[in-house]
């Protein structure tokens, strides 16, 4: 067999058992690494903050708290926003209800005269549906507390991941530099491209949540629709799941669209806004505030997207696109591995490699300043 050729399968068997044990470890241990991932993004994010509180001679666990208490006041000022909001449809959830029995109804009818099917027949095939549920109700229930349970221990986790992070970022800055004794200083290189990478990720997906949901907000506001600006927040949020989450996102108003409005013209145009600000937000506004800083082909990002759902689940798409990003930067400082980072990369990098994105842009200009 050809030297190069048995050089290549022998790569190639490698990357594949490699993948699979990283595979089977992040699933055994999803409980443990999950926190430890958002720990490491949000420490990436707030570490501009701590380092501009150190300049200004604030001591490193101080410039670390109150940075923390900052992301904390803002996180909590938009979840009660939005558990104020959701409190207010709950409020108003019987008169929905019998918005959407006479729904219902008006289904129920079509149904009959279009397929044949008796009312009777459809509450019979209703009710079977509800006992099926029903008998499955303890282990949903039971389900529900087991998630609540481990929510509270998530979130619980996360800021003290957070703080540690920040306040031992000199620790691991030595571990790189004693990786790098050769003095070729790859590991610091592809450390900070890494940090670079999720920096503009984070920093530019932000940026798009709020232009996606101040456009959603516009869009729903003028067709006069209940809980336009909550829908319109709520629907920007989900867009930390790629491709998939404004879609999601887009079903409550369209729920709502159905059941407050006499008209179909309604629904119709709820499908129209939300089609449009995808439109938008996929080819205008994710590109050019984002970038080309993670740089993964949507073939690549689908593929990581289902990975993702099946190995950790809601966590696992958010965290789908930018694992994907960090994993692309790693394995291209190896020659061997060079044809898998170009398998995962967008086509039109070499034209975007030359420009930044806004956000970056955005990021130089406060760094000049502060010069």
């Amino acid at each position: 067999m050809n030297p190069t050729k048995r050089s290549s399968i022998d790569t190639l068997w490698k990357v594949l058992l490699s993948i699979t044990l990283l595979v089977f470890g992040a699933i055994v241990a999803r409980s443990v690494l999950i926190p430890i991932v958002f720990g490491f993004f949000f420490a990436i994010v707030l570490n501009p903050m701590v380092s501009f509180l150190q300049r200004k001679k604030f001591p490193l666990v101080l410039a670390a708290v109150i940075s923390m208490t900052v992301a904390s006041l803002l996180i909590g000022f938009g979840l009660f926003y939005i558990v104020t909001q959701a409190k207010i449809l709950f409020t108003d959830l019987p008169g929905l209800v019998k918005q959407f029995n006479s729904l219902f109804g008006k289904f129920e009818l079509f149904i009959t005269n279009t397929l044949g099917i008796s009312a009777n027949d459809q509450l019979t095939l209703v009710k079977n549906n509800a006992n099926q549920l029903i008998r499955s109700g303890s282990g949903v229930f039971g389900d529900a507390l087991l998630a609540t349970s481990n929510l509270i221990t998530f979130f619980t986790l996360i800021p003290i991941y957070v703080f540690f992070l920040l306040v031992y970022k000199e620790n691991f800055k030595g571990f790189l530099n004693q990786l790098d004794k050769g003095g070729e200083k790859s590991t610091l290189k592809v450390a900070y491209e890494i940090k670079e990478m999720v920096y503009s990720y984070i920093g530019g997906l932000l940026m798009v949540i709020t232009i996606v949901a101040v456009l959603n907000s516009i869009g729903l506001l003028a067709l006069s629709l209940k809980y336009a600006i909550f829908m319109g927040i709520v629907s920007a949020i989900l867009t930390v799941i790629p491709y998939i989450g404004i879609f999601i996102g887009g079903l409550l108003p369209l729920m709502v669209a159905l059941i407050t409005k006499d008209s179909m013209i309604y629904p119709l145009l709820v499908i129209v806004i939300i089609g449009a600000v995808q439109f938008l937000e996929g080819n205008f506004i994710t590109p050019n505030i984002i970038g080309s800083k993670v740089n993964i082909n949507p073939l690549a990002a689908i593929i990581a997207l289902v990975i993702g759902a099946e190995i950790w689940g809601i966590a696992g798409m958010i965290l789908a696109i930018p694992l994907t990003g960090i994993t692309k930067i790693i394995i291209a400082q190896y020659e061997p591995l060079r044809p898998y980072a170009y398998l995962l990369q967008s086509e039109d990098s070499n034209r975007s490699a030359n420009t930044s994105s806004v956000f970056e842009k955005i990021t130089n200009l406060f760094s000049k300043g502060k010069k």
